[in-house]
């Protein structure tokens, strides 16, 4: 039932410029801006959860896609789904298939202000910006805030909460500020493969 407009902000996302795949889900009216000059795309099956309705953890927020620079580019393969979180790119910020992201989160591939030798701050977000890269399968939780220059592998999970300011590998859990490798992936641990961290069985205490 709350699906039944996601056609039509299918075309309404059209016309303001995105690129939009097929099967498309839209929940609530999500907020998009698009600077000239730069690109959004979404999948096939990406869906965009734009109120609490739907997710409890939205708190009634939109889901906020802006690229900040001409030349900037959001990409979200197939399969992504995003629920009130923002997504901002002044160069490149890539999310890979089958990613689910949680409400409030905050993907950023800048700091948006360089103070300068007299102390001021510019306004150059491209200045201080570096691409952004989320892999395969990724799950990042709730209010979780991944800042420039991260490239997050497959299958990794993010804790909620987190602020992520380095690398992540793949098939492991980070948590907290800022965030730290706490364990294996699950998925590697069930199948006796250990990947590229150290691995803390299931049940330890984190």
């Amino acid at each position: 039932m709350l699906t039944f407009l996601s056609p039509f902000w299918g075309v309404i996302l059209k016309l303001r410029g995105l690129s939009v795949g097929r099967g498309f889900v839209c929940i609530g009216r999500p907020g998009i801006n698009r600077t000239s000059g730069s690109t959004i795309s979404l999948g096939d099956e990406v869906s965009l959860c734009n109120t609490g309705i739907a997710n409890p953890l939205a708190e009634g927020g939109r889901c906020r896609l802006a690229t900040i620079a001409p030349g900037a580019e959001i990409k979200l393969a197939d399969r992504v789904g995003v629920s009130s979180s923002i997504i901002c790119a002044a160069t490149s910020v890539v999310i890979g298939e089958g990613t689910i992201i949680g409400g409030g989160a905050m993907i950023l591939d800048t700091d948006f202000h360089l103070q300068t030798k007299e102390g001021d701050w510019g306004t150059d977000p491209q200045a201080v910006s570096r691409p952004v890269v989320i892999g395969r399968k990724c799950f990042i939780g709730a209010r979780a805030i991944i800042l420039k220059g991260v490239t997050v592998g497959d299958h990794a999970v993010i804790g909620a909460g987190s602020v992520v300011t380095r690398d992540v590998a793949s098939n492991t859990v980070v948590a907290g500020n800022p965030a730290t490798v706490i364990r294996g992936n699950p998925r590697d641990l069930e199948s006796g493969t250990q990947g590229d961290s150290e691995m803390i069985p299931v049940n330890s205490k984190l």
